[in-house]
């Protein structure tokens, strides 16, 4: 009897589990009608953008259509990012989450581009505990992709990746990104200093050429419920399951 009581509970509670999770905080591009600016802060669930530049040449943020630099797989509109014409032009844009990731908890985000960024440029995104920086994702200026200076091993493409970042423990996260030509897959598992609570995206010192400018769309989280909450869950379920008998 102890055996099946046991058996029924470890099913019922993945049950409940993959059934409470919830998406709570959501962004895209579509949001912005007003247009993509410092301070603006469309969707649910994250904090407003927070805009740096430095440098001269060009450098800044827009919405705009990621077809037209040569990335598929993105909705019609996404967050571009630009910066050009020398003098060491850079942008980053900032957002925290509406709270700090809990075990279990993902945040997710699609990052497109076509080419690289040239010799001496750099694009992508990182991740924030806190306000130390615990992963960096950059391309810089050939077709590698590396996730804190280490390579993924995607070559040339124009497919958006879409990447995970799931906190697996308080100090570890689990990384999971498709590759940009579309034929594999990325995933390990990175050592953090504590619970994912931002991001940045940026660009900096981009070559000649629109179709090297980074885009990014669909920020999204989702969680599931502490375990103590699914344990009571999972007896308050067969309680009422041995009443209905």
């Amino acid at each position: 009897m102890k055996t099946c009581f046991a058996i029924v509970s470890a099913a019922f509670l993945a049950a409940v589990s993959s059934a409470s999770a919830a998406i709570v905080a959501s962004d895209n591009a579509s949001n912005y009608g007003s247009g993509w600016t410092d301070g603006s802060n469309g969707g649910t669930g994250f904090g407003a953008w927070s805009f740096t530049t430095s440098g001269g040449g060009y450098k800044g943020a827009y919405i705009g259509e990621p077809a037209l630099k040569g990335i598929s797989g993105m909705a019609t509109y996404g967050f571009g990012l630009y910066a050009n014409g020398g003098s060491g032009a850079s942008i980053t844009a900032t957002r925290s989450f509406g709270a700090a990731l809990g075990i279990g908890d993902s945040f997710y985000m699609q990052w497109g581009f076509n080419w690289d960024s040239d010799f001496g440029g750099n694009k992508g995104f990182s991740l924030f505990a806190g306000s130390s920086e615990v992963i960096n994702v950059n391309n810089g200026g050939n077709a590698l992709v590396t996730v804190n200076g280490t390579n993924v091993g995607f070559g040339y493409g124009t497919e958006a990746m879409f990447w995970t970042f799931t906190q697996t423990t308080a100090t570890t996260v689990t990384v999971e990104a498709n590759d940009r030509d579309g034929t594999g897959t990325y995933s390990a598992v990175i050592n953090v200093s504590g619970a994912l609570s931002g991001f940045s995206l940026y660009a900096s010192d981009l070559g000649p050429g629109g179709n090297r400018e980074p885009f990014f769309n669909n920020f999204a989280i989702n969680t599931v419920p502490a375990p103590g909450a699914m344990a009571l869950l999972g007896v308050a379920g067969l309680l009422g399951a041995k009443r209905r008998r």
